[in-house]
């Protein structure tokens, strides 16, 4: 049997969600479609929620408001402690920059199911050094709708092993 998962899902798969059949946009649209269907729900906490409104495209807000009205969308208002994570281990302030600008995701996944759907792999990449020295962001699952489709949607409706690629961690 099935669990049902909350997932972060990044503003930039709300806005890249169109009608096209763009691998991009095809990609991010299937990964809402596969939450929906397979009875997921989406966590936001202000920020996102934030994001999402001010990016998402005319199909992400239409499923948003399905998703509200299944009441498949919780508000959270989670600890904030990647920002400091962030100062005391960061240097480059590029990557300082990356990293804080999508730290709500980390905390938000660390609120939930530690499970985040981006389609940014720089963020990504910034947070997977990170997790070199700090341990608590390494069980967060990092899926990208484009490059992962096809493993995302067997894991949505399975919630199979996911290898360690997945995952929040510096490579071995």
């Amino acid at each position: 049997m099935s669990k049902f998962m909350s997932l972060v899902v990044d503003a930039d798969i709300a806005r890249a969600s169109g009608t096209s059949e763009h691998p991009v946009s095809s990609g991010s649209r299937a990964l809402l479609d596969n939450i929906q269907q397979y009875g997921h729900s989406v966590v936001m906490c202000k920020q996102l929620k934030e994001e999402w409104n001010e990016h998402r495209s005319f199909y992400a807000k239409k499923w948003l408001a399905s998703m509200i009205a299944r009441k498949k969308v919780r508000m959270v208002k989670p600890e904030q402690h990647a920002a400091s994570w962030i100062d005391a281990n960061i240097g480059d302030e590029r990557d300082i920059g990356i990293a804080k600008k999508d730290s709500h995701l980390i905390d938000s996944a660390l609120f939930a199911d530690r499970f985040i759907a981006s389609n940014d792999s720089t963020a990504r990449r910034v947070f997977c050094a990170l997790s070199g020295s700090c341990g608590q962001i390494r069980c967060i699952k990092w899926f990208n709708a484009v490059s992962d489709k096809d493993f995302l949607s067997t894991y949505l409706e399975e919630q199979c092993f996911v290898p360690d690629e997945y995952y929040v961690k510096q490579p071995a």
